[in-house]
């Protein structure tokens, strides 16, 4: 548990590293040794792409034996393991792809259109796809200074200390994920933009459905041509169940420059193999019956996620 005392501190903390890390953003470059995860660094390399791996071929695992450690994130599906860096690209597509099918739901690539407008007070956004449409928005809080700046998605207004983060030079964002995908809907019967897109029984999970949203934002962001927020320095963050929701919209999205996921609990950072053996966890059960979050798939999982490949 962090107490709110503990919460007031961390939150400005936060804020100060988001500023110096997004101001950052794009300017950073190393060699890393090999194999190792990408830095941040690294993966800034990605920028400007959603998903960098989206054309590498998966086989999802025919069988989900029993593993009560943490998969290899180096071992490929095929059993062979990551030599190079340059192999992470198409490994990170397979986890991925298992986050989607074991945990998340789906999360679609961009739709066939994407428009909306940028403005010093807000982010206009509109999509269409296979005939159905769907708008949502998201007001936006400038610092002082001269633009165009790096921002910070925050989610349900609820994450790092916002007023420190324009103070560091950062953009707020403030991204209602509800109108994306609502809470308090039944499974067969989801709401939501993204819903009225991609329809209310999809197996898609709220968190996910956020996180398509977030996309949509940043892919606004990149067409209204930077003179207002920079496209590739954009971070997210949120608390609780917005904080699951900023740990989907980070792992989904390589445009994300910085992550900040805040008492996120069951569901969200937490490794779900854990949760089981924690004094007073959410329960995975109860984090997957609460609200629609996770997908639908994930039903398999609450009460032995040792079965889950990743």
């Amino acid at each position: 548990m962090i107490t709110s005392s503990v919460r007031a501190r961390f939150r400005p903390s936060l804020a100060l590293l988001a500023g110096a890390a997004l101001a950052f953003a794009g300017l950073a470059t190393t060699t890393p040794a090999v194999p190792t995860v990408p830095t941040a660094a690294t993966a800034l390399a990605a920028a400007g792409v959603e998903d960098d791996g989206a054309d590498c071929a998966v086989t999802l695992p025919g069988s989900l034996p029993a593993n009560s450690r943490l998969p290899d994130p180096f071992r490929k599906l095929d059993g062979t393991r990551i030599s190079s860096t340059s192999q992470w690209r198409c490994r990170r597509a397979e986890i991925r792809r298992m986050a989607e099918r074991y945990v998340y739901g789906e999360k679609p690539a961009k739709p066939a259109t994407v428009t909306g407008t940028v403005s010093s007070t807000n982010i206009t956004v509109n999509v269409s796809q296979n005939g159905r449409s769907a708008s949502f928005s998201a007001s936006v809080q400038l610092p002082t200074g001269t633009g165009p700046f790096p921002a910070v998605i925050v989610l349900g207004g609820f994450g790092a200390d916002t007023a420190t983060i324009r103070s560091a030079g950062a953009a707020v964002i403030n991204y209602d994920p509800l109108a994306v995908g609502k809470e308090g809907t039944p499974r067969n019967n989801k709401q939501g933009a993204f819903y009225t897109i991609y329809g209310n029984t999809s197996g898609t999970g709220l968190l996910a459905a956020w996180a398509w949203g977030a996309s949509r934002i940043i892919d606004v962001i990149e067409q209204s041509g930077g003179s207002i927020l920079k496209a590739d320095a954009v971070g997210v963050t949120g608390c609780s169940r917005y904080g699951k929701g900023a740990f989907a919209v980070g792992a989904f999205d390589q445009r994300i420059a910085l992550t900040m996921p805040i008492e996120s609990g069951s569901a969200g950072v937490p490794i779900l193999r854990g949760i089981p053996g924690e004094s007073g966890a959410q329960p995975l059960s109860s984090a997957y019956s609460e609200q629609p979050w996770l997908g639908d798939a994930f039903s398999s999982f609450t009460g032995n996620p040792n079965t889950m490949p990743l």
